[in-house]
């Protein structure tokens, strides 16, 4: 049978420490999941808030093929006509609902205050309105796995009452992520022949969380038995977090060889712009979609790497990824040669010259690691350093001083900027001030400034700057600094220093001559040029 995929990015990924998103974010998101191909997706619970509840008419008409999922839980008294959770669900104008209900006799009991009977009652009931307003309903049952064990009997009759209720999917939920991969088949398997007598046989699906890390594991387990996997992108959920979509899908189409209409080279954006619109930060080690999932550092992998001996276990591009040679200490020579033939040079590593060269690029290296640059797979970076040993540096122009004030002026943010530099050999004076912050702020005077000799620069826009510790040492600790330009292409630059401003400005220095020196080593009469900076 096909496999549906249901991503709960939505809700169960907003409930990520950090993880926060607005109605524009939901529909944003929507768009990239449909575009990569998942079956359903969870806008949330409409109940939780009215942000939720305004986004699903939204995000309804933003899919082309993906089907749009409210959820909720089982009636939350005995009034099921009159029940606000699911009537909310009703009041979206969706087609397709999941709604969770308890499955251990001791959440019965604790949580929901009712009797074992009762809790039937309310799921049969619950999945019976939502019928009757012509919507198609999915039932996690929450804690199975858990309840299962404690109460075998118990477990499948809440699964039975779902059923005859016309539940069409039935969710196997390993709420707390502590099952293990023989258990979770085992039981599904058991669950699977126990309902299968009824009568009525609706497909199951699994719900794993990785607080084991075992949710690919337990997925994997259980695909003979089920219909429906749910899981989010980046498995970004509460505590640990749930099945990550971005591992479980490259696992299932590449490795199990399963034809699933899933667009994979894709999958790399989608990840970044979950990242992105979540407000979390972006691991750079993770499988298939990191930035080092296919980076190599050793010398004995780069320089295999480059005689075309793969160490990759798929082609990075199938899932929108890419080959990175981490310009660092430990490659050795190889590791130099590899990344300066991906900037056009061809360098012979037993040359005189170029080991001489390589020797003094690695002593700088070595000092800006030590430094806690981490530049190694920044492709602007990597270009400056090697055009600097290898190539024809251009520095165009050098900041000589600046200074920056920062207030708060009837509650907004206000900024003014001030540069002294040096270009064509004069030095000049340039100052802005913004509705804004100090490192906007600072883009803009530059900006301003340089566009007066190299009209180019008006073309580049700062997107992002992220700012984390370089090295520790409490009051006197360093920060590293990282901007993200786009112009034609998308690149970043580093700055560190224990003024987080300063290194802001080294970074927006740096974006601005990688930028340059990029432009005009791809023109032709460099006359002008060399006359520059």
């Amino acid at each position: 049978m096909t496999l549906e995929i249901y991503d709960t990015t939505l809700r169960e990924g907003e409930q990520s420490a950090g993880a926060s998103f607005s109605i524009e974010d939901r529909i944003a998101i929507c768009r990239h999941l449909d575009n990569l191909g998942v079956d359903y997706i969870e806008v949330g619970w409409p109940l939780s808030s009215d942000e939720v509840f305004k986004s699903f008419k939204e995000c309804i008409s933003a899919v082309k093929k993906a089907k749009i999922v409210a959820f909720g839980s089982t009636s939350m008294g005995k009034n099921i006509i009159e029940d606000r959770n699911l009537n909310s669900i009703v009041e979206t104008g969706v087609k397709y609902a999941c709604i969770v209900g308890k499955t251990p006799l001791e959440h019965v009991a604790k949580q929901l205050n009712i009797t074992p009977e009762e809790n039937l009652k309310r799921i049969s009931e619950s999945i019976g309105f939502l019928r009757e307003n012509n919507i198609q309903v999915f039932y996690d049952a929450e804690h199975y796995f858990d309840g299962f064990k404690l109460d075998k009997e118990y477990a499948v009759k809440t699964l039975i009452s779902a059923a005859e209720a016309g539940a069409e999917r039935l969710i196997l939920c390993d709420t707390n992520g502590g099952v293990l991969p023989d258990e979770a088949e085992k039981i599904i398997k058991e669950t699977k022949e126990a309902i299968a007598g009824i009568g009525i046989s609706p497909a199951l699906g699994v719900h794993f969380h990785d607080d084991c890390g075992l949710a690919l594991a337990n997925t994997l387990a259980s695909l003979q038995y089920v219909k429906q996997v749910q899981g989010t992108i980046n498995g970004i959920g509460e505590r640990v977090g749930n099945l990550n979509f971005s591992e479980f899908l490259p696992v299932y189409i590449k490795k199990l060889r399963k034809n699933k209409g899933i667009n994979l080279k894709i999958l790399k954006d989608v990840n970044e712009e979950v990242f992105r619109l979540s407000g979390m930060d972006i691991p750079e080690s993770r499988a298939f979609v990191g930035d080092t999932a296919f980076a190599h550092k050793g010398g004995i992998h780069t320089d295999a790497a480059v005689k075309g001996i793969s160490y990759e276990h798929e082609n990075p591009e199938e899932f929108g990824n890419k080959r990175i040679i981490l310009l660092n200490t430990l490659g050795g020579r190889s590791c130099v040669t590899a990344v300066a033939n991906e900037f056009g040079y061809r360098l012979n590593k037993k040359d005189k010259d170029v080991k001489e060269k390589i020797s003094m690029l690695f002593n700088e290296l070595a000092l800006l690691e030590r430094k806690g640059y981490r530049i190694g797979a920044i492709k602007a970076e990597q270009f400056l350093l090697i055009e600097k040993y290898f190539g024809n540096l251009k520095s165009f122009f050098e900041i000589k001083e600046w200074s920056v004030n920062t207030s708060f002026v009837n509650g907004k943010e206000v900024s003014r900027f001030k540069v002294k530099y040096r270009v064509n050999s004069e030095i000049k004076e340039e100052e802005l001030s913004i509705n804004g912050g100090p490192v906007d702020a600072a883009y803009k005077t530059l900006v301003k400034a340089l566009t007066k000799e190299y009209p180019e620069v008006g073309d580049i826009k700062l997107v992002d700057f992220h700012v984390s510790i370089a090295k520790s040492r409490m009051e006197e600790s360093s920060v590293r600094t990282m901007i993200t330009f786009r112009n034609r292409e998308v690149f970043e630059t580093v700055g560190v220093d224990t003024n987080i401003l300063q290194s802001a400005i080294e970074a927006l220095v740096k974006g601005f001559r990688y930028y340059l020196n990029r432009i005009y080593s791809n023109q032709t009469d460099l006359k002008t040029v060399k006359n520059r900076g």
